[in-house]
């Protein structure tokens, strides 16, 4: 089944090729056949609908309000199983008719239709999609009758078309539709919708299209789609036994939803053709399950969409919640009441997410040690309350056990005190107008923890954000930054008792330096060979190390960015190779990771890293079985960005062609057998121009030649004030409509169908 994805539509006449080369066969399209549909006809698909073997068309006539049913006619019969519009003088049926009309009316809009079999009766049902309206069945019934619609419970499902697909597999009836919170499987068990429904996430707005395919033969659908506007703008995500896996970007921008090649699954080869966004170029790539190829970037990335793009903040930790030795990703979003856990194994995370319900405005979360198991902190400044989860395996995250509390939690973290012991929780609070950092530490009470040190915050001038832990001073205690906007930190020392001193408060360093810090801009070194940490700052056009030498404060490092002028922030040190060697990244302002430092003696190396990245808050790393990876945490979700050629799905662009027609810009593409000699032929779209160009490939030199191009109409034609749009043909498809096994075209054009049959020539 070929669509074409653009918005379209044309009449002409007799089309013939001429040889382009002497042994090659023409192509050969007859005059069209010509059908009235309405100015507002959309939605264009096919299938056979009555079971004669003969293909039918469907559309949505939005001005009539109801789904247009076309069955193809045998010549000389009447088609089978259908139950015909009544007849009427304004639109009389002619004797030699191509096609029987039926119709279904509708109430509501429709901007996606797909046709598939939801009840195991081997019978096609339709199935109809729009925001306004939701996702409506229309069962096909023995008589030949279509059934009342069956309106199911789904999120809201995109505004765009291919947002549909049914797939019938392992005695299975399932329903994909991309929604607005990702891409959602609903299971039909004898017509009947089974909830709840599976949601694999996908937080971008732009994202488009569910193309189910196995990528990578292991038997197991794959799901592709479109991010448009993105660098890298075609994602894949592999299917696994329980769902898909995270997003993979391939280095390709496309203008039009990748068609596959009909004749790429026979072979194992994998192959689609789209349109290049920035050339306009066709292009046909295909894909590798093994990378033969060496990627030109160091680096790979992999991303995971957890929540909408437009999400405005999300929180992170990290911790072996399940006890399975394996550290998993916790994540949460101020503005949904529930705790996300990201399975993971030894190989990276799996893109599974498990939910659970807890509190709403959650603005910290963090993993602490209690009875030696790993517990989540949760902090809502929205609800003012500090709580404890446990992750119980099968029910996910309890609800938080409250941790009693005088005055409002403002900033929570654990303090690490020894590897045997429970962590300590460390509270700052607002009362009565003034900060007081409180010490909580495990006790026999209902909440598990009772306050043992209060130390009343002086030097805080401005609501503070968050607290950042680390041992300044190397005395096996933890000690903690107090981040508070354009103020720099305060910095408190802990002591041996369990109580608090302030520190540098007259410190150069402290109070230039470091001012206007925010937890982005921080991150902590840690040395086996020294019990101190060190801080990573990042500032405008740089990364300074600073650390605790004789009882205070020092810079010992700077690295310069190329750019003086833009901001750095997320600053990590990481064995990038896992060969010892270390190197000091940070994200540049502009939307690239930039290698400051390296510890390599090579000269030439890639230090600015372009590719499709998010902004992120925060960045940690993390141990997978092929080595370490760097972890970049958003508001919208998170990427593992690893080393080349760790990505074992490849992507290579086999051939490319760019039309030599003056000022034709194509932006839509389909293949098809255009002249039966058994090879793919392409046919490129301007609808801007309203432009046909077909290409067949030279077997020889394997590159595309143009063979044929045609404007679809001369003048673009109106009626009662009503004209085309600025794309036409605005829809259009390959398919066999008369069963002679010769690819045909159809299209949208105007308030008209017209449909293009091939012609089979003798003789060449």
């Amino acid at each position: 089944m070929n669509y074409f994805y653009f918005r379209i539509p044309f009449y002409f006449l007799l089309i013939t090729a001429g040889l382009f080369q002497s042994q090659a066969k023409p192509f050969a399209l007859a005059k069209p056949e010509v059908l009235l549909t309405g100015w507002n006809a959309r939605c264009l698909t096919h299938a056979d609908l009555n079971g004669d073997g003969l293909a039918d068309l469907v559309y949505f006539n939005l001005d009539k309000s109801y789904l247009e049913i076309l069955y193809r006619t045998k010549k000389g019969e009447l088609p089978q199983n259908v139950r015909p519009v009544r007849k009427n003088r304004w639109e009389p049926v002619l004797e030699d008719s191509k096609y029987q009309t039926e119709r279904i009316f509708i109430t509501g809009s429709i901007t996606d239709i797909t046709v598939g079999d939801l009840n195991s009766d081997d019978a096609p049902d339709i199935i109809t999609a729009s925001p306004e309206d939701g996702v409506r069945i229309y069962f096909r019934e023995n008589n030949a009758s279509w059934s009342d619609a069956l309106e199911i419970e789904s999120d809201k499902v995109r505004p765009y078309s291919k947002s549909l697909q049914v797939i019938n597999k392992h005695s299975r009836n399932d329903l994909y539709l991309f929604a607005e919170s990702g891409l959602e499987q609903i299971s039909f068990v004898k017509g009947q919708p089974q909830y709840p429904s599976s949601l694999y996430r996908e937080g971008d707005k732009r994202a488009y299209g569910v193309e189910l395919i196995d990528l990578n033969d292991d038997e197991i659908l794959d799901w592709m789609y479109l991010v448009p506007g993105d660098d890298f703008s075609l994602k894949v995500r592999l299917g696994q036994k329980q769902g898909f896996g995270p997003e993979l970007s391939f280095d390709i921008t496309l203008a039009s939803f990748p068609t596959p090649f009909t004749d790429s699954f026979a072979t194992n080869s994998q192959k689609f053709c789209s349109i290049d966004a920035l050339s306009r170029e066709a292009v046909v790539f295909s894909f590798s399950f093994e990378n033969k190829k060496s990627s030109a970037k160091p680096f790979e990335v992999i991303s995971y969409d957890i929540f909408s793009t437009t999400n405005k903040e999300s929180c992170w930790t990290m911790g072996d919640f399940n006890n399975d030795g394996i550290t998993e990703l916790v994540t949460a979003s101020s503005e949904n009441g529930e705790v996300l856990l990201l399975e993971s194994n030894r190989d990276g995370f799996s893109g599974l997410v498990d939910s659970s319900p807890s509190l709403r405005g959650i603005t910290q979360l963090s993993s602490i040690k209690q009875g030696g198991q790993t517990k989540l902190l949760v902090l809502s400044t929205e609800e003012e309350v500090l709580g404890v989860s446990d992750y119980r395996k099968g029910s996910g995250f309890s609800f938080p056990s409250m941790i009693k509390l005088d005055g409002v939690p403002m900033a929570a973290a654990p303090s690490i005190t020894d590897k045997r012991k429970d962590d300590k929780i460390l509270v700052l609070c607002e009362e009565d107008s003034e900060y007081v950092l409180k010490t909580f530490e495990s006790s026999g009470n209902d909440s598990g923890y009772e306050v043992k040190n209060q130390f009343k915050v002086e030097e805080l001038r401005r609501e503070p954000s968050s607290l950042f832990t680390c041992n300044l001073n190397g005395d096996n205690f933890e000690d903690v930054l107090i981040i508070s906007g354009r103020d720099a930190p305060v910095i408190l020392l802990s002591d041996n008792k369990g109580g608090w001193k302030s520190f540098a408060q007259d410190s150069v360093v402290r109070k230039s330096f470091m001012k206007g810090v925010e937890v982005e801009n921080l991150s902590k070194l840690s040395s086996p060979n020294s019990q101190k940490d060190q801080l990573l700052i990042a500032g405008d056009g740089f990364v300074r190390i600073i650390a605790w030498e004789a009882d205070e404060l020092r810079v010992l490092e700077q690295f310069n960015s190329k750019d003086q002028a833009g901001e750095l922030t997320t600053p990590i040190k990481i064995d990038w190779e896992g060969k010892g060697v270390h190197e000091i990244f940070a994200f540049h302002e502009d939307g690239y990771w930039e290698r400051l430092h390296t510890e390599k003696n090579e000269v030439s190396i890639a230090n600015r890293w372009e590719g499709s990245f998010l902004v992120p808050n925060e960045v940690a790393t993390f141990r997978v079985s092929g080595g370490t990876r760097l972890l970049a945490l958003g508001d919208s979700g998170f990427q593992v960005i690893s080393p080349k050629d760790s990505q074992k799905l490849s992507l290579e662009v086999e051939t490319r062609h760019l039309t030599d027609l003056p000022k034709i810009r194509h932006h839509g593409i389909e293949c098809g057998d255009f002249n039966n000699d058994g090879v793919i032929d392409l046919v490129c779209l301007d609808g801007k121009k309203n432009l046909l160009e077909f290409l067949k490939l030279d077997e020889e030199t394997q590159s595309w030649e143009s063979t044929l191009h045609f404007e679809v109409f001369e003048k673009n034609l109106h009626y009662q004030g009503k004209k085309g749009g600025l794309y036409e043909p605005r829809e259009g498809l390959v398919v066999d409509l008369n069963g002679d096994e010769l690819d045909d075209l159809v299209f949208l054009v105007h308030d008209r169908l017209l449909l293009y049959k091939q012609i089979e020539l003798s003789g060449k």
